[in-house]
């Protein structure tokens, strides 16, 4: 609560009964003291303030190892209920809860995983169950099953209770606002790259794609603005795979990203964690993570060659809004990696699970839940981790 204290001579009482009425005609909640002794007006503005957490996480991967094998016979479904329920205190106690959704749904196509991936749509009804809201799915593989798969993931997006950006549908590129707790929130997409999957599309279907283009990225943030949005996050997929250090084309989108008005860059793609940087612009509060990391996916090291991808992980960012005043700002971030946890399930069937890394250290609610193998790697790997996301130098 804010207190001010003007100092108000005896001779302008009169005047200050129709400051007073004018004060409350604004609409505010006032609270008047009057200390008769010194002459002293004691007035109290209450500031609203609202709160909106976001959490976020990265690449959301469906190659065929993590579900081919779980179809149920009996209902034709096939089973990915594991994969978050060790972080369901994290998303229950989330506003709106984030990822980028990197594959295709289109029914008119064989499942397939990498290189080219089309998912079954229990995918989203688990992602739906599980607490997720909206999806981004502007990526490289968002054009795996065509720009027919673009129409066909967005429907079933939709059809399941969700809400995506980065591609659009329905002749129009209507931007994505989710309100919470009177914060209007605006999520925006691009992709560095769509494989070449993007060469001969028909023009009049172009709208659908968003490439890392800098006047479409402008106008649409203008856009934003435009419509009273009050906090903008941008998830862009770009870098180099594998990479735990950011490209310069990265460094330079982000440097571009904020300074057109974003507030957080949440960056995917490389499928490996790389740093975060906390700026002040403008006397704002900015966020940018380079990679979040693989959120779920079957890469591992000893096939792939490529240290990190079993890592990610969740950002959970607390916005604050003074209803009064209307001014928004990005009061903290709390940035959570993560570990792809795979283990065998009493049938004999291999399962995947995201485990906070801090729940599988010595100490963790979850350490006694992974073999000796899989602490050993933790334990090893667990500051190599946070060197990268405090960008200090690291061998892979």
């Amino acid at each position: 609560m804010k207190k001010i204290i003007s100092i108000i001579a005896t001779a302008f009482l009169l005047v200050l009964g129709i400051f007073v009425a004018d004060y409350y005609n604004e609409g505010y909640i006032k609270e008047i003291l009057l200390d008769s002794d010194r002459n002293i007006l004691i007035s109290a503005e209450e500031d609203e303030i609202s709160t909106v957490k976001i959490l976020a996480t990265g690449d959301i991967m469906y190659h065929l190892p993590l579900y081919i094998k779980t179809l149920n016979s009996e209902t034709g479904k096939y089973d990915f209920s594991t994969y978050y329920e060790k972080m369901r205190d994290q998303i229950e106690a989330s506003d709106i809860v984030v990822g980028n959704f990197e594959t295709t749904v289109n029914p008119n196509w064989k499942l397939s995983g990498h290189p080219m991936f089309n998912t079954p749509i229990e995918a989203l009804e688990y992602l739906k169950s599980a607490g997720f809201d909206i999806l981004s799915t502007a990526n490289n593989h968002c054009l795996d099953t065509s720009i027919e798969g673009v129409e066909t993931t967005i429907e079933a997006i939709e059809s399941v209770g969700l809400q995506n950006f980065g591609t659009y549908n329905n002749g129009e590129r209507k931007l994505l606002t989710v309100e919470e707790n009177g914060i209007k929130v605006g999520f925006l997409a691009y992709t560095e790259s769509f494989n070449g999957l993007d060469y001969g599309i028909e023009e009049e279907k172009l709208y659908m794609l968003s490439p890392m283009d800098e006047s479409l990225i402008t106008s649409e943030i203008e856009e934003l603005k435009s419509q009273g949005t009050d906090f903008i996050v941008i998830y862009p997929h770009w870098g180099v795979e594998y990479r735990t250090v950011p490209s310069d084309y990265q460094r330079q989108m982000n440097e571009f990203f904020l300074n057109a008005g974003a507030d957080v860059v949440l960056g995917s793609h490389p499928h490996v964690l790389q740093p975060v940087e906390y700026r002040e612009i403008d006397g704002e509060n900015k966020f940018s993570i380079y990679s979040m990391g693989n959120s779920i996916s079957n890469q591992r090291k000893p096939w792939l060659l490529e240290k990190g991808v079993e890592f990610g992980s969740f950002v959970e960012l607390t916005v604050e809004k003074n209803m009064r005043e209307n001014k928004t700002a990005l009061k903290s971030v709390d940035v959570m990696p993560t570990y792809v946890n795979r283990f065998m399930d009493v049938d004999g069937i291999y399962k995947y699970e995201t485990v906070l890394l801090n729940d599988l250290v010595d100490g963790g609610r979850y350490r006694d839940v992974i073999d000796d193998a899989t602490k050993n790697f933790i334990d090893s790997n667990y500051q190599w981790v946070m060197d990268v996301l405090n960008n200090e130098e690291v061998k892979n």
